[in-house]
């Protein structure tokens, strides 16, 4: 019997388990391992799509279905098929479409089959030239008709908190949320990371008193108040760090790590 038999360690990505340089620390990737040697489950909840994921996998080792899409997808990296996901409701699409029209100072981007597709670029299109997966930098007719599980509205921090009131008030009503300082997540109603957390630990049979969650911004909160163990870093947003149940170190000091190795305390 491993120390950790029966528990599922769940982290946020970006800004948790990933440094502010996106990168994975020693510290964590050791701490990860030795938690699933010690028989846990270890897994990703992230708004990433999947081989945004995978490509960190030279870094780290999960052994349970990742949470990804903001709860949007559920997906086996060991048989590489998604077992649950949920597309956003296609009466949603018009208001991306009058979002592009009216609000130019937004950058738009769409996420169908794996593929993101950039409405409209902005300040942080520059990022996908260092990722591993394809992007198409316009937006086919075709596109409109395929089904989405995601779509970024991104701006700078001013700008998002000034327009995310706005576009669930004017624009749509259906669910959205912030995922960073620069982007405005919209999925598929009544999904979010607890949701996908939920269906996880159902699959799994792992009850919520033994799930140990961490993240750092406001798509983590529904998660952290799920689990039954629940960790906010210290470069979190108050909101956060107010669901949490406990304020561990930051995104660059190995927080994943001190999780692991002070998991008996909590």
């Amino acid at each position: 019997m491993g120390r950790f038999n029966g528990k599922l360690l769940v982290s946020d990505m970006d800004a948790t388990l990933l440094d502010s340089e996106g990168k994975i620390s020693d510290a964590n990737r050791e701490a990860i391992e030795y938690f699933i040697s010690e028989g846990g489950r270890f897994t990703v909840a992230s708004g990433r799509m999947v081989p945004a994921v995978s490509a960190y996998f030279d870094r780290m080792t999960i052994n349970a279905p990742a949470i990804l899409h903001n709860g949007a997808k559920l997906y086996d990296y060991e048989t590489e098929t998604a077992i649950f996901e949920k597309f956003i409701e296609d009466g949603r699409k018009a208001a991306i479409r009058r979002v592009h029209d009216e609000r130019p100072e937004l950058g738009i981007e769409v996420y169908s089959d794996e593929f993101v597709y950039v409405y409209r670029k902005c300040f942080e299109t520059e990022r996908f030239k260092t990722r591993p997966y394809e992007v198409i930098y316009h937006m086919p007719d075709s596109v409109w008709r395929k089904p989405w599980i995601k779509v970024l509205i991104i701006g700078h921090r001013a700008q998002l908190d000034s327009f995310e009131p706005v576009y669930r008030s004017e624009y749509d009503n259906g669910y959205s949320v912030r995922s960073g300082a620069h982007y405005l997540d919209i999925v598929a109603n009544g999904v979010s990371k607890g949701f996908g957390l939920k269906r996880l630990a159902a699959i799994l049979g792992i009850s919520p008193d033994d799930i140990y969650a961490a993240g750092d911004n406001m798509n983590d909160i529904d998660m952290l108040r799920l689990a039954g163990h629940s960790f906010a870093v210290t470069n979190a947003e108050d909101e956060v760090k107010a669901a949490a149940g406990a304020v561990v170190p930051s995104c660059d000091n190995s927080a994943i790590a001190y999780i692991v190795d002070n998991i008996s305390r909590y």
